[in-house]
This record gives structure tokens, sequence and C-alpha cells, in this order.
């Protein structure tokens, strides 16, 4: 028989659950037990009882309870702060089976930059047409998702092809060309983009034709850079199918070198193999070289 010790300064305290853990990220994301119940499909008794066996487990209070309240204590965040990156990892591994094992009816997902993502959306008619009926999911974006985990099917990507793609295909569907756009041929003012001039491409232009010039505001969203431009606010780095486009505004600066870009459809070699990504990445295709003159400002 084991030996149970008496020292009264001697606790023992047992491993915590993942499941434990994963109850707690959710009351703290949802912000109460009742909130966290009803995204796990638990009743809120039951979250309630296992957060107390958490804390039970540690030896240590998560949360001081109010009676319309329910705080983090500092043992709390710090548990919080540790276990996060354990939810982060779930979902990753979540993401990365069903990119083994994916939903044959699942919407076919395509992420891309807010430019290209507003370009496909004028165009999503015809896509739906002749990707029909696989339903296409839009996903605007400047991060790099991860498509080796399932974050989306295809990428449409500029320029730039991501390190490391033994386990990607890749594509070129064509080119995209930018220019600064304004209501008026000889703009006093500039809408410039957030970023430092010396970590974007795009930024270090603008900033070099400001010089001289206001900066009447920093947009980084171009849907709103766009729409500022034409209310008059200043002149706006715009892609050229969207600028030539729109017949109150002027082409300041005409495009080349590095304002015309090539775009890659990029996909996972899982991916390529499933019928309903082909087909959308087949329509993809096909729009871009049809839209060549548009995207490319001839």
């Amino acid at each position: 028989m084991a030996h149970l010790s008496h020292d009264p300064f001697h606790l023992a305290f047992s491993e915590p659950s993942w499941d434990d853990l994963r109850i707690f990220l959710a009351v703290v994301a949802h912000g109460s037990m009742n909130g966290a119940a009803k995204a796990l499909g638990q009743s809120q008794p039951t979250v309630a009882r296992r957060v107390r066996t958490l804390e039970e487990a540690l030896g240590i209070d998560l949360f001081q309870r109010g009676p319309n309240n329910l705080d983090l204590t500092e043992a709390g965040r710090a548990i919080l702060e540790a276990a996060s990156p354990m939810g982060e990892a779930a979902a990753i591994v979540a993401r990365t089976a069903a990119a083994f094992r994916p939903d044959p009816d699942a919407p076919v997902r395509v992420t891309a930059t807010s430019s290209v993502a507003l370009f496909l959306s004028l165009h999503a008619a015809e896509l739906h047409g002749a990707a029909a009926p696989v339903e296409i999911a839009y996903i605007p974006t400047r991060r790099r998702l991860d498509l080796a985990s399932g974050e989306a099917d295809i990428a449409l990507r500029m320029r730039v092809l991501p390190e490391g793609t033994d386990d990607l295909v890749t594509r070129k569907v064509g080119q995209i060309a930018f220019a600064i756009y304004a209501t008026t041929e000889n703009p006093d003012a500039v809408i410039a983009p957030p970023e430092d001039p010396t970590l974007s491409r795009q930024a270090a232009y603008v900033a070099e034709f400001a010089q001289g010039r206001t900066v009447a505001a920093r947009i980084g969203d171009m849907p709103i850079r766009y729409q500022a431009a034409k209310a008059g606010l200043g002149a706006a780095f715009l892609p050229c199918w969207l600028g030539d486009s729109d017949p109150d505004l002027v082409q300041v600066v005409k495009p080349e070198g590095d304002l015309i870009e090539d775009v890659f459809l990029v996909m996972h070699r899982r991916s390529r193999n499933r019928p309903n990504v082909a087909r959308v990445a087949n329509a993809l295709a096909t729009l871009f070289k049809r839209s060549q003159k548009a995207l490319t400002g001839g």
C-alpha cells in the first residue's frame, strides 16, 4: 500500500485535464460560464464543475466570482497565457486532420488580398457558374494562410512565392497592375498606407510620390482608400482594374516596373487532386486569363 504523507505542508496536485483547460479557455473567450456552455454544447453546471475541478487540480483560483461578473485572477491570467498556445495547437491539429479527410461537399475556400478578393467578388457570378455546383468561400486577408493545415484550399498570391514550396503547387495565372489615381491630374494631397515605407514596396512608392504633397490620411484597407480617393480626399494607390473603370478618377502615374505584379494560384498537393478544388482553380485561371487587359491597365 502506498504511504500517504501526513505533512500538512505537503500538498499533492494532479495534472490538469486538457478537457478542463479547453473549457477554461472557452469561459475566457465567451466571458461567462453560460456563454461557454452554449458554445460547447454543455450545461452551465457542468462547465462550472469542470472549472472548479481544474482549480482544485492546480491548487489555485482562476476566477474572481462576483454576482454578475467573472474576472481572471493573476494566477488565472498566467494560466491563460500558458494554455492559449495549447488551444491554438489543438485547432491546428483539427484543421490538419480535416485537410486529410476533406468533406467533398464543403465550400472551396479561396484566400487573397483585399484588392484581388474585390476583383473576384465582381466576377463571383461567373465563377459560380463555372464551378457549379461547387460552393466558393472567399477569405480576404493580407495574412498568408497555411494551406498545409487547411486554413484555405486555394491562395492567390502576388509576386513573391512562399518559401519551402515542396508540398505546394504553384501556377502563374496572370499579372495585376497598380497605379496612383485621383480626381484631378495634379493632386495636392495623398492618401498613404499606414505601413512603414521601409517594410512595404507600396508604402515606399507612395512615400516617394507624396514628397512635396500633403498626406491627407493613412488608410490601409483598399476599398476604403478607393472611396476616399473617389470623394476627392487625395491621390491613392489602387489596382488598375478598379481605377481605370471609374470615370471620376484619373490615372496620375502609369503602372510600370514593380507596379506590375505576377499573380500565382497556389494549392497544396493534397488539394490539387480534389475535383471540387480543381474546378474552382480552373475557373479562377480562366477568369484571370480573360481579364488580363483590365488587370494590367492595358
